[in-house]
């Protein structure tokens, strides 16, 4: 295809951050299918959740018994946002949709605009975790069954390091009052190193070099 190389001046430039999340309120207005999507989402990441929305869908019966949830039936009113960090916008009405959407800029709140998220201020993006790692992907132009496709390859690549992050983490405990804990921690987080490390013969270097096994 002719000009397929060509930058795509549409992608998105997205800034990532990663939350605390037992620290993090998440407000979400709406009670359908979205808002359900949503709130499991930000759920299973363990934030604290509030859903505000006349009626719910039949899903929100698999979450109501968490502990980090409260599903309270009630008109939208800018007070629920006044006390939380995030604000999921997600009713089927535009105009409060709109509505919420200029209080959240007023307040400066960080907000998903679920019925076209180009008009929000974050998404949220694909999620894996393994054992000692995390990661989350997006993809430039908006493809979620992209990035989901390649965070697959992504989490079985790293699957493959398990233990020599686990032993970057052990080096690493042990030079917290070491004076050259970054260069020694650049050197073992290194292909070169790694190259060792497959040979079994990491501590053997870690002492020629640095003196420490």
């Amino acid at each position: 295809m002719r000009g397929h190389n060509k930058q795509d001046l549409s992608a998105i430039n997205y800034m990532m951050i990663s939350l605390l999340a037992n620290k993090t309120n998440i407000l979400i207005v709406g009670g359908g299918e979205a808002a359900f999507i949503k709130c499991r989402t930000f759920l299973r990441e363990g934030c604290n959740i509030t859903v505000v929305s006349k009626e719910f869908c039949k899903e929100f019966n698999e979450l109501k018994n968490s502990s980090n949830i409260k599903l309270i039936k009630d008109e939208y009113d800018e007070s629920y946002v006044d006390k939380n960090h995030i604000v999921i916008i997600a009713t089927n009405s535009e105009e409060t949709n709109e509505s919420i959407k200029k209080y959240c800029d007023s307040e400066c709140k960080l907000y998903v605009y679920c019925a076209d998220y180009k008009q929000g201020l974050f998404v949220t993006p694909v999620q894996k975790d393994t054992s000692n790692m995390k990661f989350a992907l997006h993809t430039k132009n908006g493809s979620p069954k992209t990035a989901l496709f390649m965070s697959n390859i992504i989490k079985n690549k790293l699957c493959e390091y398990t233990d020599f992050i686990e032993f970057t983490f052990r080096i690493r405990s042990m030079l917290i009052k070491n004076a050259k804990k970054k260069e020694i921690m650049s050197f073992v987080c290194s292909e070169d190193f790694y190259f060792f490390y497959t040979k079994g013969v990491q501590d053997a270097i870690l002492e020629m070099f640095y003196g420490i096994i």
